[in-house]
C-alpha cells in the first residue's frame, strides 16, 4: 500500500555568513486550472541593509513541467500565513513562466534583517493538468547585490524522514465520509448495523477518522468513546481496522485525521503564541507518525473574530509543522453561523460545509446546500474545487435541534419509506408516535450531488456515514450519493 509520494530531502547545505534563506513546502495538494496554489514558503533573514537582488527556482520533482501555466512571487511582509487572494495581506512580486527544464528566476529588491521577511511561490495550472502527476518547487539560488550567492536550507516537519512530493488531487471529487472509532464497523441501536467493508474504499476518496480532541496545554487526546471503554484502544483498534480494509481493497482513498469535540480547550491553546506553536508541532507530528495523509479540524466554532484571527495564526503554525509532508488541511464549517473569516479560509485545501442543522421545515434544504456552497464563492472567494458540500446522514425533529435520530433508525421504523419523503413521524420506544422529524432521503441526496456535479464544486462531506444503512439497501443513501459520484479508478503510484 502507499499513500504518499515519497522523494529524498535536497538542498540542505550550509549558507554563507550574513543572509539566511529557509525553503518550506506548505502545500501539497493542487487542482488543475486553478490559479495561484501555494507550493513553497521562503523566509529570509540577515544583518541590517543586507539585500538580495535575484531569486532562482526549479520545478523539482514535478512530473510534468507543461502542467504549469505560470509561476509567482508575492510577499506578505512579516506575516507567516499563507494567503495570497487579497491585496491587503499579500503583494504579488513578479510572474515567470518555467522554461522547458523547469527552472524561472525573479529579479528583485529584497533587504533582509533580523526579523524574517516571507515570500511566497505559487503556481497557476492548466485545466488540463493530469490529476496524480507530482508538483514541486525548489528555490535554487539567492543572489546577492554585492553578488554572492547563498543557497537556500530546506526545512521539513521534524516527524518526517523523507520529505513528500506534492501532487494534483488525483479526483474529480471528494466523497468525505466521517467515521467515529466505535462504530467503525456497527453502531447505535439500528436493527441492521452499518459495516465499514473493503468496498468502501474504492467508492470514497477521503475518510475522517474523526477520533481526537485537544487541550488547552497544547497536547492531543482522544475523544469520549462511550461509556465503560477506553477511548485509546477503542480509536487505536479503529485505525487499524481501517489501515487493514484500505490494504486490502488496494484503493487509492486517503484517510483524514480528524480533531472535533474541543471549543474550550482549542480557544484557550490557540490564543497564546506558545501553546499555539505547541499544539501546531504536537497535532502535526501525530498525524504524520500514524501515517495520515490529512487533517481535519472541526472546533465548533471560534466565537469572535479574534478567535478567527487565531485560528488564522494557528493554520499557519501548523502548515510550518507539516512542511514537507504534502499532507492536507481543512475544516468543518458552518458558513452562516459564526462565519469563518478569509484569513483562515484561503489557508485551507479545502473546507467543508455544514449545510444541514435548519431550524425551518426542512432540515438540510436543497437551499441551504447551493447557498452556503455558492457563499464560499462570493464571501470567502473560494476556487470551486476547495468547496465541499455537507449531506445530513441524519434527522432533526422539526423546527428543532433537540432530537436527532440516524438514518438507518428511520428506515427501521418505516422499512417501505419512499426515496422521495423527507419527513416522518417519529417513534417512542414504546412504539407510540413522536415527533416529526426532517431528513434527506435518497432522491434529495441524489438531486444534491447532481448539482454539486454540474456545477463543478470540489465534491461533498457526509455526517455521518455510519447513520446509514447497509450499502446493498434498496433505501441506502451512500447508494444513492454513489449513483451520481463516486471514486473512479485511478493509479495509487
Amino acid at each position: 500500500m502507499r499513500w504518499k509520494f515519497i522523494a529524498l530531502a535536497a538542498c540542505i547545505v550550509s549558507v554563507a555568513e550574513g543572509a539566511t534563506v529557509e525553503m518550506r513546502h506548505t502545500h501539497g495538494v493542487f487542482y488543475p486550472g486553478v490559479k495561484q496554489q501555494g507550493i513553497l514558503q521562503i523566509k529570509i533573514t540577515g544583518e541590517p541593509g543586507e539585500k538580495i537582488s535575484r531569486l532562482e527556482f526549479s520545478d523539482g520533482k514535478t512530473t510534468s513541467t507543461s502542467d504549469i501555466q505560470m509561476a509567482y512571487l508575492s510577499t506578505s511582509g512579516n506575516w507567516n500565513g499563507y494567503t495570497l487572494n487579497t491585496s491587503k495581506l499579500a503583494v504579488e512580486k513578479g510572474s515567470a513562466k518555467p522554461d522547458k527544464k523547469g527552472k524561472f528566476s525573479f529579479d528583485v529588491s529584497i533587504e533582509a534583517g533580523p526579523e524574517p521577511v516571507y515570500y511566497w511561490i505559487s503556481y497557476n495550472l492548466k485545466k488540463n493538468a493530469k490529476r496524480g502527476n507530482l508538483i514541486d518547487a525548489l528555490c535554487t539560488s539567492v543572489t546577492l547585490e554585492d553578488g554572492s550567492t547563498v543557497k537556500p536550507k530546506l526545512k521539513r516537519a521534524k516527524a518526517l524522514k523523507k520529505r513528500v512530493i506534492g501532487r494534483i488531487y488525483p479526483f474529480p471529487y471528494r466523497i468525505v465520509p466521517y467515521y467515529r472509532p466505535r462504530w467503525v464497523k456497527g453502531w447505535g441501536n439500528a436493527k441492521e448495523a452499518v459495516h465499514l467493508t473493503p468496498a468502501h474504499f474504492n467508492l470514497f476518496t477521503d475518510l475522517v477518522h474523526f477520533a481526537y480532541t485537544v487541550s488547552a496545554e497544547g497536547d492531543i487526546q482522544y475523544q469520549w468513546a462511550g461509556e465503560g471503554v477506553e477511548p485509546k484502544v477503542v480509536a487505536d483498534e479503529a485505525l487499524a481496522e481501517i489501515k487493514r480494509l484500505h490494504q486490502e481493497a488496494d484503493a487509492a482513498s486517503l484517510l483524514l485525521a480528524g480533531f472535533a469535540h474541543m471549543d474550550d480547550p482549542m480557544t484557550t491553546a490557540v490564543a497564546n503564541p506558545e501553546t499555539r506553536r505547541r499544539l501546531a508541532h504536537n497535532m502535526a507530528t501525530w498525524a504524520i507518525e500514524r501515517g495520515y495523509d490529512g487533517i481535519d479540524i472541526d472546533w465548533e466554532y471560534p466565537d469572535s473574530y479574534d478567535q478567527w484571527v487565531n485560528f488564522g495564526l494557528f493554520i499557519a503554525d501548523l502548515r510550518e509543522e507539516l512542511a514537507g509532508s504534502a499532507m492536507s488541511v481543512s475544516i468543518a464549517a458552518s458558513v452562516t453561523y459564526k462565519v469563518p473569516i478569509f484569513d483562515v479560509t484561503d489557508q485551507l485545501d479545502f473546507l467543508m460545509t455544514m449545510s444541514y442543522d435548519d431550524l425551518g421545515p426542512q432540515h438540510a434544504s436543497m437551499q441551504r446546500f447551493q447557498g452556503d456552497a455558492n457563499l464560499c464563492v462570493e464571501k470567502f472567494h473560494m476556487p470551486k474545487p476547495r468547496i465541499v458540500v455537507g449531506l445530513p446522514f441524519y434527522s432533526n425533529e422539526q423546527g428543532k435541534l433537540t432530537e436527532q435520530f440516524g438514518y438507518s433508525t428511520i428506515v427501521g421504523w418505516y422499512p417501505n419509506l419512499s426515496p422521495a419523503e423527507n419527513t416522518v413521524r417519529s417513534k417512542k420506544q414504546d412504539g407510540s408516535p413522536g415527533p416529526v422529524h426532517s431528513f434527506n432521503g435518497p432522491q434529495l441526496i441524489s438531486e444534491k450531488c447532481r448539482w454539486m456535479k454540474q456545477q463543478k464544486f470540489g465534491g461533498v462531506m457526509i455526517w455521518a456515514y455510519d447513520t446509514d444503512v447497509k450499502l446493498g439497501h434498496r433505501a441506502s443513501l451512500a447508494k444513492a450519493m454513489f449513483k451520481i459520484v463516486r471514486q473512479p479508478r485511478v493509479s495509487k503510484k
